[in-house]
């Protein structure tokens, strides 16, 4: 903080010195401008003195000379203390201790060039730019190498439960997840099958009301299509059909939502809780053309029934009335 307050207060006296060599300077630029061109006078002053030439010429000329002579003693005397104050201040400037490394760009000004002269002035400023961060940057250093900047000094050696990847597991693991939720539900039916090598793929059937694929990588759900009862689950070339969308403006909305919930009840922490909390979810849909909506006691909205479930509660809402 010393050495803060030290370089402050030395900028203030360099410039307090600097202006006042700027402002000798002009005095003594007008002194010998005045001197080169010799006494001014008004035209009041010229006019008065047509008037009065005949009768007070040697008069006005004697009066006149003392009065330039009084002018040029007073800029001299205002010269002299501002030269005076100048040297005062140029003594209690302190020279620095360090000196600027320029390198070999030092040699740029011994070349008489204005253009490269002008260079070297700035290459100096961003020297000395460089050092003052420098010397900044070692003190902050300093002070924050001091403070310690952790929660708790005590070290904790607790292993932390190493970290599951839902993407990487068994097939058989996987398959005794399918059948344990396909156990829970009575409505709903899965299918699992693996059409493009180890991850699997999950054909739902939900009653009578709609039909799903969900697709998995190991056990995280990556993409679910869902169409209506009456629309097929296979393409032309009996292959499971993993990306065609509904024909129902009704089941697109429900695949929107569907796929809103996976990202909602992706936890890469549990295996088993993601993809049984979704199916969970997806089977609350067997009420969808029965079920009311929880805030206006309507079937049909907009000519559409309730499509949006709650993540928690499974209540059903129109898109316009969900929470």
């Amino acid at each position: 903080m010393a050495a803060q307050e030290t370089t402050g207060s030395n900028v203030e006296t360099l410039m307090t010195t600097l202006n006042g060599v700027r402002s000798l300077r002009s005095q003594v630029t007008h002194y010998f401008r005045t001197v080169a061109e010799g006494p001014k006078e008004n035209e009041d002053d010229q006019q008065q003195q047509q008037q009065q030439q005949q009768q007070q010429n040697q008069e006005n000329s004697s009066s006149s000379s003392n009065n330039i002579c009084e002018k040029y003693a007073l800029v001299l005397e205002n010269i002299k203390n501002q030269l005076r104050d100048l040297e005062t201040q140029v003594g209690g400037l302190t020279p620095p201790t360090t000196t600027t490394n320029l390198g070999n760009t030092g040699v740029i000004s011994l070349d008489p060039s204005p253009d490269k002269l002008r260079l070297y002035h700035q290459l100096l400023d961003c020297y000395t730019w460089t050092e003052k961060v420098h010397c900044y940057s070692t003190t902050m250093n300093q002070l924050l190498h001091g403070n310690s900047l952790k929660r708790s000094s005590v070290s904790i050696s607790k292993r932390r439960r190493p970290t599951q990847y839902n993407h990487n597991v068994p097939q058989q693991q996987v398959d005794m997840t399918i059948q344990a939720i396909n156990q829970m539900f009575q409505v709903m039916t899965l299918n699992v099958s693996r059409p493009f090598g180890n991850n699997a793929v999950v054909q739902v059937t939900l009653g009578r009301v709609l039909r799903a694929v969900v697709t998995l990588k190991g056990l995280l759900i990556e993409w679910v299509v869902v169409r209506a009862y009456n629309e097929p689950l296979l393409d032309e070339e009996g292959k499971v059909d993993l990306y065609t969308p509904s024909q129902y403006k009704v089941f697109q909305k429900v695949t929107d939502n569907a796929n809103a919930a996976m990202l909602n009840f992706c936890s890469p922490g549990f295996t088993d809780l993601s993809v049984r909390s979704f199916f969970t979810w997806l089977h609350s849909y067997q009420s969808l053309f029965t079920g009311v909506c929880k805030r206006c006691d309507m079937h049909l909205h907009n000519h559409m029934p309730p499509t949006w479930r709650e993540f928690r509660t499974l209540d059903p809402f129109h898109e316009e009335c969900k929470p």
